[in-house]
């Protein structure tokens, strides 16, 4: 029963492209280091607590005055210094750090989508993999009929021993072609499953299902976002600065042996004063900062405009070469080698001429692959630049 089990859990599967995903997203390194990089902002957000943290110091000694010794009269002080929390420190604080999280989360989400587009390009390059073993199937069922038909005109003494070697040639090198196909197609399922974590034994999809590519709004994609959001807290930031750039107050009691039996206290306030320009290293540093990152969104949207036209462009040029050779191209091919081979073996046209056109079969089914190939290609490069499936 054991045995069992661990052959049924241990196999490996077929799976499809929203499955594999999912997995990769919840278990890629990538993604999970940068999840557990953003729980540093909890802490982060409770720091402008050490502002609170109260000076306490302890002293003895003597009057340097006093004609008596230590002994005979001896001064101990002890003095506690508590500072004040400036007003909204904690709030601004809480609210810098809180946009500082936001724009990390859009980081993690520009992440994610890279991974989103990495995935479905192993998922598409391996379906693309199957159909071109399909194909290269295909040719050598063709090659093997053929074979075979002109080994049994030879054994009928009408057919020519250099027809047998030539079609015995075309076997072999379609046989070559058949392998390497295999061989690929078992890579790209392997690259697959080091995205998904989970050997993967086939995929399950039809390569020519190409998606529609929505136009994005720029503004909200993830990548520009995390900008906005930065810039937000850099305003608080500022504040952040200003409000430090206060006189800072705190409140002292200090209690002191001023006789042999007599202890006094008092207690006061004291001011920071802000001299020699109090923070406004700081203040100048988070200008310029949030100054570059205007600058660096605006660039950022440009770069996305025009890679989004680009890429739209050449996608729609791939979809209507895709449509013309599917609907014209192969229809006609497929009926010229039917017709070719019909008429081999009628003995009217010769071999060369019938692998000719078998090559022309074949040709145009790897164009047609590698048409919808680059059409994903293009598809990948949308979703890495903020597209959502």
């Amino acid at each position: 029963m054991m045995l069992l089990l661990l052959l049924v859990f241990g196999a490996s599967y077929a799976i499809e492209l929203e499955s594999a995903l999912e997995k990769a997203i919840k278990s890629y390194p990538s993604i999970k280091a940068l999840q557990e990089e953003s729980l540093k902002f909890k802490g982060k957000a409770l720091t402008y607590r050490s502002y609170l943290n109260p000076t306490l110091s302890l002293e003895a000694g003597n009057f340097g005055t006093s004609k008596e010794g230590v002994k005979s009269n001896p001064v101990y002080s002890i003095s506690y210094s508590q500072p004040f929390v400036p007003y909204p420190l904690g709030r601004q604080f809480r609210k810098m750090v809180d946009y500082e999280e936001k724009s990390f989360l859009q980081r993690v989400e520009t992440e994610r989508r890279s991974l989103t587009g990495q995935v479905y390009w192993a998922y598409y390059s391996t379906l693309y993999r199957r159909e071109l073993l399909k194909v290269a199937q295909e040719n050598y069922n063709i090659s093997e009929d053929i074979h075979r038909f002109i080994k049994r005109l030879f054994e009928l003494g009408e057919g020519t021993k250099l027809e047998v070697f030539r079609s015995e040639r075309e076997l072999e090198l379609a046989r070559v072609e058949l392998d390497f196909a295999k061989n690929e197609y078992k890579n790209s399922l392997k690259y697959l499953s080091s995205f998904v974590g989970e050997e993967v034994s086939d995929v399950e999809g039809r390569f020519d299902d190409l998606r529609d590519m929505k136009d994005p709004t720029i503004e909200d994609l993830p990548r520009v976002k995390q900008y906005d959001y930065m810039i937000k807290s850099l305003t608080y930031a500022s504040e952040v600065e200003r409000i430090l750039a206060k006189p800072q107050l705190s409140w002292n009691i200090t209690g002191e042996k001023v006789s042999v039996n007599e202890y006094g206290f008092r207690a006061g306030l004291t001011a920071s004063l802000p001299l020699f320009y109090r923070r406004q290293g700081e203040l100048i540093q988070i200008s310029a900062q949030a100054r570059s990152l205007e600058r660096l969104k605006e660039f950022e949207k440009l770069s996305i405009e025009r890679d989004y036209q680009l890429i739209r462009s050449r996608y729609r040029k791939l979809l209507e070469e895709i449509k013309r050779v599917e609907e014209r191209a192969i229809p006609k091919v497929q009926e010229e080698l039917s017709l070719a081979i019909k008429s081999y073996r009628l003995r009217t046209i010769t071999l060369l001429e019938l692998s000719d056109t078998k090559r022309r079969y074949v040709e145009l089914l790897k164009y047609r692959l590698e048409l919808i190939k680059q059409a994903h290609e293009e598809y990948t490069k949308y979703l890495m630049l903020g597209g959502e499936l």
